[in-house]
Formats: structure tokens, C-alpha cells, sequence
């Protein structure tokens, strides 16, 4: 009677510590299943919270530079680190490039930007972001010219205009 006492003890510890095995090693698999679903769903937040408009385009500076207004008209401040990651693409209609970004303007092509009606260092809501793009070729007048503005989560805008 005894030894059945002390066989049905050790089979149910034996069962306890199967069943505490068993979930710790399922445990960590499940959670880290969540994690894609959980990064896509914040990355999708952020997206739904980001919204510009290109405003304006105009040649300057003796029609060496093109300047874009774009403005941010969502929700949601952008981090002023976090600006030199967009791209610009730029050219003539058909024939456009990606322009990189070159924070002091000396090389060509590439662009930089300044922010309007600053505050602080981030490009917050209802603030305009002024481009200033060095194209490799002076803009030809009459002209039909393509651009695209697209900031660090892939929301983007992209306009046309005659010079």
C-alpha cells in the first residue's frame, strides 16, 4: 500500500515537471511568433500617423536650384535624425534619380533641408520643410519635371511641374 503511495507520488512529480519542461520550451517559441505581427502592426501605426504634401516647387538661384515646400500634414512629428533617411527623386518626366541627401549642399546632385515655422529640431505637424535640391543639370525652362518625396517609412508624395 505504501509502494503505491510513493508510485503515484513520483509519477505525478514526474507529470509536474514534464508539464513545466514541456511550456518552457513552447513558451519562448510562441511569444517570438508575435513578434513580426506586433512589429507590422506598429510600422503600419506609423504610417497611418504620417501624411505630407508637396506645397510648392520653384526654381532659384539662377536656375542652378530647385526648391520644394512640403509639409507635414499628419498627426505625427518627424524626428529631425530621421529626415536625411527619405528620399528625393527628381528628373524629367521619365527620366528621373534617386538625389542623395548631403547635409551641407557642396556635391551634385543632392539636397538639404531646412524647417519652417521651427520651434525645435523636428519637422512637427503643420510645419513646412524647405528642400533645397542641387540637380546634376540646370533645369531647362518648359520642361516637365518629376518629383517624389518619400520619408523614412515609405509614406510619400510626388508632384510634377514645368519650369
Amino acid at each position: 500500500m505504501s509502494g503505491e503511495s510513493i508510485s503515484s507520488a513520483i509519477l505525478t512529480i514526474a507529470s509536474i515537471v514534464c508539464v513545466f519542461g514541456f511550456a518552457s520550451a513552447v513558451y519562448p517559441s510562441v511569444i517570438s511568433a508575435g513578434d513580426p505581427l506586433i512589429s507590422r502592426a506598429n510600422s503600419m501605426g506609423d504610417q497611418i500617423l504620417t501624411d505630407i504634401e508637396i506645397l510648392h516647387e520653384a526654381t532659384a538661384d539662377g536656375d542652378s536650384e530647385v526648391h520644394i515646400w512640403v509639409k507635414n500634414v499628419g498627426p505625427k512629428g518627424i524626428s529631425s535624425g530621421l529626415i536625411p533617411g527619405s528620399d528625393l527623386f527628381f528628373g524629367k518626366s521619365g527620366n528621373f534619380e534617386r538625389i542623395p541627401y548631403d547635409d551641407n549642399g557642396s556635391q551634385v546632385p543632392s539636397w538639404n533641408y531646412s524647417i519652417e515655422q521651427n520651434n525645435d529640431a523636428n519637422w512637427d505637424k503643420g510645419e513646412t520643410l524647405k528642400i533645397r535640391l542641387k540637380p546634376a543639370d540646370v533645369p531647362v525652362i518648359g520642361e516637365k519635371y518629376f518629383i517624389k518625396f518619400s520619408v523614412y517609412n515609405g509614406v510619400s508624395k510626388e508632384a510634377y511641374f514645368t519650369v
